[in-house]
């Protein structure tokens, strides 16, 4: 099989080597800041990168305004850009592609593997994410999660791979929710929850606000009510809690985006790569059916 990795950022350097080392054929593009091993192909334009490949990956995030995410660059390269050097067959894979460009490839022959809409990548992948999330709540906290208070937003995979990670290192843990079956569920797995609008109430006595939520359901009040040595966590993307008054107040912020990608992306990488085996396994069998 053929592949061409473009952009991303350590996952995708670490995706192309465990991928080179099941014995398939590599090339890279956007990715001249990451170690690559030798057998690796670095190509200098993506037309070059992407000719004769099967899948062609990019990362997680796809994209964002238009660009495709690649930090391990210097090169910018917009979405339709690459759209264009594609061929017809071929199968564009990544996380979370926006909807203009899934479409656009759809219409020019190319199939759209997006990870972030098969649950065997996003369980793992959550799993990652609240693995990082833990490592960076002791590391940032003068405090230990053990006898330490938790207040952790929503109820969505991450939340739900986080909370009870908490609460086993001894950390008492508060999920705010605002579905009523939500915060049963977590009142179940021995958590303690809250409706959105006590997060406030409770923010005082919180040594570790952690948001999951990608929309501003932490209010002023809450923010203002937060101790200097508490930490403000923010996993979820855009928009997220307000930044430039958690600035303005002082707070203790720390910002994870791709976080997976920083913490542990040898594993992340693998998630990827069975992934995109596990899809085209699926290919297959279907094909036979036929």
């Amino acid at each position: 099989m053929k592949f061409a990795v473009i952009g991303g950022d350590a996952r995708s350097a670490w995706l192309a080597a465990l991928l080179a080392a099941d014995g398939h054929s590599l090339r890279a593009y956007a990715l001249e800041k990451a170690a690559m091993p030798q057998r690796i192909t670095q190509c200098s334009s993506p037309e070059a990168s992407v000719y004769g490949a099967d899948w062609v990956i990019v990362g997680t995030p796809a994209e964002k305004n238009g660009e495709l995410y690649a930090p391990l660059s210097v090169q910018k390269l917009r979405t339709e850009e690459l759209l264009t050097a594609l061929w017809p067959g071929q199968t564009l894979c990544g996380g979370r592609f926006e909807q203009e460009t899934a479409l656009a490839a759809v219409r020019a022959g190319i199939a759209v593997c997006d990870l972030m809409t098969r649950r065997d990548f996003t369980a793992g992948n959550a799993a990652l994410t609240a693995e990082g999330a833990l490592g960076l709540l002791i590391r940032e906290s003068p405090r230990s999660l053990w006898k330490g208070k938790a207040l952790v937003t929503g109820w969505g995979r991450i939340a739900r791979q986080l909370a009870p990670r908490l609460r086993a290192l001894g950390c008492e843990t508060t999920v705010a929710a605002r579905k009523t079956g939500d915060r049963a569920e977590a009142e179940g797995l021995g958590l303690r929850s809250c409706k959105m609008p006590e997060i406030a109430d409770l923010a005082g006595e919180t040594d570790y606000l952690v948001n999951t939520v990608p929309a501003p359901v932490i209010p002023k009040e809450a923010l203002e009510r937060l101790r200097p040595d508490a930490v403000l966590l923010e996993l979820a993307s855009e928009p997220g809690f307000d930044r430039t008054l958690a600035e303005e107040l002082g707070l203790h912020t720390a910002f994870a985006p791709g976080l997976p990608g920083r913490s542990a992306p040898c594993a992340a990488a693998a998630l990827m790569r069975d992934t995109i085996y596990a899809v085209m396994r699926e290919r297959e069998e279907k094909d036979g059916e036929e």
